[in-house]
């Protein structure tokens, strides 16, 4: 299921991706990126895998708390046994039980979790549940009724506050049963009972997230196999894991078979992991099968005296196991007695090269691997190239990791210049099975938009997990950043882009003026981005205690300073964020927020040891982030009611040490401060050229719904032009010029801001061209003519002969596209006709 879901375009893509063309020889040279292609030794927590940061929650009837944790993978233990009557009876003094009552889940639990789970979106956080009667190893937790556990898990479903969350949920562990959600000591835990309640989950959760099991025998029984059999070739071969089409009653889904994994919460405990595996060898090969899918991981048992008497834990027989199984989370207990063992080559795993950990101890080493990892390679580009132009990528990555990315992702071709961004969707190579490799070699060939500013462009990669509102710059706000995938070599990583620096491309004036703005990956048609415009991120801070970039901060937001130490403050659309350079000589740091406003004193402060505290109700999305003397925090304006543009009596930033007497290392405070009236924007200023049968399309990107919009052309406000998007059809020579818009948020607060200087109008040919290739009849044999093919293939609603859109297939476009075959009508192959000769391949079209 993944691996098909990975393969499918967004929804901000247009076509389906045509075969791959070889390119013809490169004209520029090729430079080598310049970065380290050793893998470092740092610890990097990647979405979806790695520690688990495990809240264990209690909801009873009438409340459920709010939580904001941060953290890349978050493990919530949900607790609900106050809804069940195995849980919340009485026991009297001789420790007899009497059964309570059963209810269902309440519409308080619901909304605390969608706003939970909205808190973990702000932070960053992708997401796992599993839901539990039990947190505190009872016997019979569960209700009096299966009918009732069956019961809760459709109203999970009805209320979506999973499939709402499907873009950060990364696994559902089944749980529900027996003591701890485990499965084992509860009056539900058969084996047929354990099956029943899988069914009801694979319905429950959505597609394609996976869903785990305690213990094989469950996943062996749902598929009618003895456990003993999981292993057998033949199974792999009748079952080829797309899903089964029979209907099981009483849950009419198809079932998802690849999606099941395993939680191992015995993990390394004893030779079969507490009771986990029936046949250790037989049961992790079955994991090797299933796992480039799913999940596995869980916890490892915290009684290291009784798993030392066998030798399941050695590095030398775990090591290879975690590798064979793709171990991807560990809730945060790794045995640490792995800190006695030193990483070495006899540790190595073929076919993976982890000398960099050489030294490092087997604790870190495992710490470090957890799911996937990649590490690039070799990188090298196209060193300089014109203005629409081509770029050319030739990159290898590694992955020494245990596992490998079970989400389905977007990958992403960014180019930035002073805080100006490109970016285009792109496919690897291998495009539908590139993560489950462990060395992955691609060669992506870039079309440059033809009025993109010359200079030196930092050419990123970024591969973050698919969301459901689109990971495009140009299509939405990229309000995702924090969700990309780092690799794992030093100085590559940009944590506003959420990408990997590969390289830099030296971009020279052409003497072409060209109108085609877009960039996109040749060869492959990934969609069509008409009248796209650059973005930009300097509008977005990331509190996470680092420069971001070399714009994030300026001296303009500097609100106190003294004694070599400052504060600083701004704000965005959501939130203040204050930003401090102190000491960083504490041992155990205590870093205080102290504002004074409207009478009311608000005091948030963050320990080196997670403690968090807050002398109001909720902190939620709060954060807090320092590294070598600068700390970063985030508030929400209502967590302490602040507004925009609005003045406080005061904001004091202070450093304590709580390992030395609380000492004060450092202490400023400003007065009479006022909130800065901040409208962020994601459109960048960029010029642009024109054709005449083209419309103008210019749009300024908000993450706010509420604005009000007035557009000016060279400093004079456009008649009507008040909405968020400004069209010009059949544009002229009149329409060359500046063009700017007046944003307005309803407190009354504005912001001027230049979009797009439009250079020149081109007059495009006649439309009565009988130019063989010219499908869209401008006079011109371009990619534009193939696109046009595959888009009136894909949607002919749209773009065919009679087509809504203005730019549609014409009757003469149909017969000038028809360049390949016999004259045998518009197909795929005309389009790669039309390719094959803009690229060279072939010098005209066949008659």
């Amino acid at each position: 299921m993944k691996k098909l879901i990975s393969s499918m375009l967004t929804a901000s893509l247009l076509l389906s991706a045509m075969p791959v063309i070889p390119s013809a020889a490169a004209e520029n040279e090729m430079a080598d990126s310049g970065i380290n292609y050793t893998e470092s030794v740092e610890t990097i927590q990647n979405p979806g895998a790695g520690y688990t940061n495990t809240v264990w929650a209690v909801c009873k009837p009438g409340s459920t708390p709010v939580y904001s944790p941060t953290g890349s993978l978050v493990l919530f233990f949900i607790d609900i046994g106050a809804f069940s009557s195995g849980m919340n009876g009485t026991t009297d003094a001789d420790g007899n039980y009497t059964e309570g009552k059963d209810y269902d889940l309440d519409e308080t639990f619901f909304n605390s979790w969608r706003r939970t789970f909205d808190n973990c979106r702000k932070n960053g956080c992708m997401i796992a549940v599993r839901f539990r009667y039990d947190a505190n190893g009872k016997d019979d937790p569960e209700p009096a009724d299966f009918n009732q556990v069956l019961a809760h898990i459709k109203q999970i479903k009805e209320s979506r506050i999973l499939s709402d969350n499907a873009d950060i949920l990364a696994y559902v562990e089944s749980g529900f049963v027996g003591k701890w959600g485990e499965q084992h000591g509860g009056k539900y835990t058969s084996v047929d009972y354990k099956v029943k309640l899988l069914q009801a989950m694979l319905n429950a959760v959505p597609k394609p997230v996976p869903v785990t099991v305690r213990t094989p025998d469950t996943f062996a029984q749902l598929m009618g196999l003895k456990r003993s059999d999981l292993a057998d070739e033949q199974y792999y071969k009748k079952y080829d894991f797309s899903g089964r089409d029979e209907v099981v009653d009483p849950f009419p889904c198809i079932l998802d078979l690849d999606r099941v994994g395993l939680y191992d919460d015995g993990y390394m405990g004893s030779d079969s992991d507490l009771g986990t595996y029936a046949d250790r060898e037989k049961e992790t090969e079955w994991l090797s099968r299933v796992t480039h899918h799913t999940y596995f991981g869980g916890e490892f048992s915290g009684n290291i005296d009784y798993a030392k008497q066998f030798d399941t834990y050695l590095p030398e027989n775990a090591i290879p196991e975690m590798y064979k199984t793709r171990l991807s989370y560990i809730n945060s207990n790794i045995f640490q007695l792995y800190k006695d063992y030193t990483f070495g080559s006899e540790y190595d795993v073929e076919g993976i090269d982890n000398s960099a950990y050489y030294g490092q101890t087997v604790f870190q080493f495992i710490r470090d691997h957890l799911g996937y990892r990649f590490v690039v390679r070799k990188a090298e580009n196209t060193a300089k190239a014109l203005q629409g132009g081509d770029l050319r990528m030739n990159f290898s990555l590694e992955n020494t990791g245990f596992g490998e990315v079970v989400f389905p992702t977007t990958q992403s071709v960014i180019l930035e210049k002073d805080g100006v961004i490109y970016s285009t969707n792109v496919r690897f190579k291998n495009d539908t099975e590139w993560d489950t490799e462990r060395h992955i070699d691609n060669d992506i060939s870039i079309k440059l938009p033809d009025n993109i500013a010359t200079g030196d462009w930092n050419i990123y990669l970024r591969i973050t997990p698919q969301v459901q509102t689109g990971t495009n710059f140009y299509c939405t706000p990229p309000l995702y950043p924090k969700y990309g995938i780092r690799f794992a070599n030093k100085g590559v990583w940009d944590p506003q882009l959420g990408a990997n620096r590969m390289g830099t491309v030296k971009i020279e004036k052409s003497d072409k003026h060209g109108t085609d703005n877009d960039m996109y990956q040749k060869n492959i048609i990934l969609g069509i981005q008409s009248g796209v415009a650059p973005g930009t991120l300097d509008g977005v801070t990331i509190a996470d205690g680092t420069m971001s970039n070399p714009r994030e901060w300026k001296e303009d937001n500097i609100i106190k300073s003294a004694e070599g130490q400052s504060m600083s403050l701004k704000a965005d659309d959501n939130a203040i964020y204050v930003m401090g350079k102190m000491s960083d000589a504490a041992a155990a740091p205590v870093y205080n927020l102290e504002v004074y406003s409207g009478g009311e004193r608000y005091w948030l402060y963050y320990a080196d040891n997670g403690f968090i505290y807050f002398n109001h109700d909720s902190y939620a999305g709060c954060q807090c982030k320092w590294k070598d003397g600068m700390v970063e925090f985030r508030v929400p304006f209502e967590v302490m009611g602040l507004k925009p543009g609005t003045p406080v009596d005061s904001v004091r930033l202070f450093l304590q040490d709580s390992a030395n007497d609380w000492k004060l290392l450092g202490d400023m405070t400003a007065k009479n401060v006022e909130i800065p009236a901040a409208i962020t924007t994601y459109t960048a200023y960029h010029d642009l050229r024109i054709k005449d049968s083209d419309s103008l399309f210019l749009y300024v990107m908000t993450g706010r719904s509420d604005l009000s919009f007035r557009w000016y052309h060279d400093g004079e406000p456009i008649e009507g032009a008040t909405a968020q998007k400004y069209i010009r059809d059949a544009p002229d020579s009149t329409s060359v010029g500046k063009y700017s818009v007046k944003v307005t948020t309803p407190e009354g607060i504005s912001s001027m801001m230049d979009i797009a200087n439009l250079l020149e109008v081109v007059s495009a040919s006649p439309q009565s061209s009988e130019l063989r290739g010219d499908t869209n009849c401008d006079g011109i044999v371009e990619l534009a003519d193939a696109i046009l093919i595959m888009q009136a293939i894909s949607n002919p609603d749209k773009y065919g002969d009679n087509g809504s859109d203005p730019h549609h297939l014409k009757a003469q476009g149909r017969i000038n596209g028809d360049v390949a075959g016999s004259k045998d009508g518009l197909t795929v192959n005309d389009a790669l006709e039309i390719q094959k000769k803009l690229l060279g391949l072939i010098e005209d079209f066949e008659d």
